[in-house]
């Protein structure tokens, strides 16, 4: 079966009928293993830069990218899990804390219906353990709430992160990136990686006075130096698949 939204298997909205004894609990991150990015909101990025390269992917829509969080150089090899599938991280992206959980339905409508995942490994259906969804009497639990409120805010600062990339479109300040990656002894493993945007500082250091004025007034040029600083974590990236090409000879 194809995978929703990256990670996701059989989206179905949540009813205290269907689900009203299940559970969640994660115990690892098995389900993003697969990943090489992951989706990372506006203000995540001061956060999520420490420790991730942080680029721009383009979307279907004109003018509107999506800031990812890289997280391996390989398709299907996640490089910030350990052989436990914990992220070696000490920050983890929204999109995958949120996890099994969505807001799906028609985004032009008023409210978007809370969805869950019912495939996914997290889920425990007798709700022996991890967190109850549902009380007995079929009101929304204390951490479901939570989720719920989560999932909200979540939605929100998406909307935000749309006007700030679309923003940067407007300036002329994404350009594609492209990096050579080679390793010694194994070639057979070079890579070039492709498909990305950054924000070059020449063109950040031409924007006019008023445009890097208001940048700087909405916390535009804080988003912008975290990415750029962020970008030399990719090196880290490419020692660790290195180790990992040595431990495979």
């Amino acid at each position: 079966m194809a995978k929703q939204l990256m990670i996701y298997d059989n989206i179905q909205p949540l009813s205290s009928e269907v689900h009203r004894n299940w559970a969640v609990q994660v115990d690892n991150y098995s389900f993003v293993s697969h990943l090489i990015s992951a989706p990372v909101l506006a203000t995540e990025i001061p956060f999520a830069s420490a420790e991730f390269p942080i680029v721009f992917s383009a979307t279907a829509n004109e003018g509107e990218y999506i800031p990812l969080a890289i997280m391996g150089l390989k398709e299907g090899e996640n490089l910030m899990l350990n052989d436990q599938n914990q992220f070696i991280t000490r920050y983890i992206p929204a999109f995958i804390r949120r996890y099994p959980f969505v807001l799906g339905g028609d985004k032009s409508a008023d409210t978007l219906a809370l969805c869950i995942d019912e495939a996914s490994t997290t889920i425990i259906k007798d709700g022996s353990k991890g967190r109850r969804l549902f009380e007995e009497n079929g009101d929304q639990s204390s951490h479901l709430k939570e989720v719920v409120e989560f999932l909200k805010d979540y939605q929100y600062r998406a909307e935000m992160t749309k006007v700030f990339t679309r923003r940067l479109h407007e300036l002329n300040l994404l350009e594609p990136m492209q990096a050579n990656i080679t390793f010694k002894g194994r070639e057979d493993s070079n890579m070039n990686l492709m498909g990305f945007y950054v924000v070059k500082r020449e063109k950040l250091k031409a924007l006019s006075d008023a445009d890097a004025l208001d940048l700087f007034k909405k916390d535009g040029l804080e988003l912008i130096y975290s990415h750029i600083q962020s970008l030399s974590n990719l090196n880290d990236l490419i020692n660790k698949k290195s180790e990992r090409l040595e431990a495979s000879k």
